[in-house]
């Protein structure tokens, strides 16, 4: 019999929300760019017969909701409520300052089978609140991944490597000014993302303009 009093867990990240204009323009490049994607409210369903036929057919690739557009900086995993406590005031330690980033490529990982947009480069800005995320987590007991850190945007998941490329590069501008705790949450619809504890990103400014802005 399970321990009635075992902890309970949640699977978090920590990364950037995207706005809903920047959302919007992502999904609008990715429906010109790749009109094979179909949405998850397009994709044929299921039935009980048809189950053993799907599961020995090509997987279809789909699009990621865009409610769910995210960029990560740590994956977290399964954390206790121990861990979050501690994970937010480590968290509630960092100073780091505003990104700005322009997603301008995309790129298709085979392993996952995802479809993303990138920037070409990792700004300072966003590798050091990386850095310090990580260091916060570590801090908290919380093991992260160790592998180069690649920010991206997952757009079409189930990918296989046939897939077309997209017609045409990516243009989006994106502004970040805070950096957020989500939860991973497994609904009959689908996984959704909601945010459970936010940070600002402040400008590097002094210690009167933080306080009259409200950064403090």
């Amino acid at each position: 019999m399970a321990n009635a009093f075992q902890e309970k867990t949640m699977r978090c990240f920590i990364g950037l929300e995207l706005s809903a204009q920047q959302k919007l323009a992502l999904q609008s490049w990715q429906q010109k760019a790749l009109p094979e994607i179909r949405s998850r409210q397009q994709t044929p369903s299921v039935n009980q017969q048809n189950k053993k036929r799907i599961r020995s057919a090509p997987a279809i690739p789909v699009a990621v909701p865009v409610a769910n557009y995210h960029i990560t900086l740590a994956f977290l995993g399964a954390i206790s409520s121990k861990q979050l406590e501690s994970l937010i005031t480590h968290l509630d330690k960092i100073h780091a300052h505003p990104v700005t980033l322009q997603l301008t490529q995309s790129g298709y990982w085979q392993k996952p089978k995802i479809v993303f947009v990138a920037p070409d480069h990792v700004p300072e800005s966003l590798s050091s609140l990386h850095t310090q995320v990580r260091k916060g987590a570590r801090e908290a007991g919380i093991e992260t991944e160790s592998r180069n850190y690649q920010p991206h945007v997952t757009l079409v998941r189930k990918a296989a490597p046939s897939l077309p490329p997209p017609l045409f590069a990516p243009e989006i501008n994106c502004q970040f000014d805070a950096f957020h705790l989500f939860e991973s949450v497994s609904t009959p619809n689908g996984v959704s993302y909601p945010i459970r504890h936010s940070w600002k990103l402040t400008p590097n400014m002094s210690t009167r303009e933080r306080l009259r802005k409200g950064f403090l």
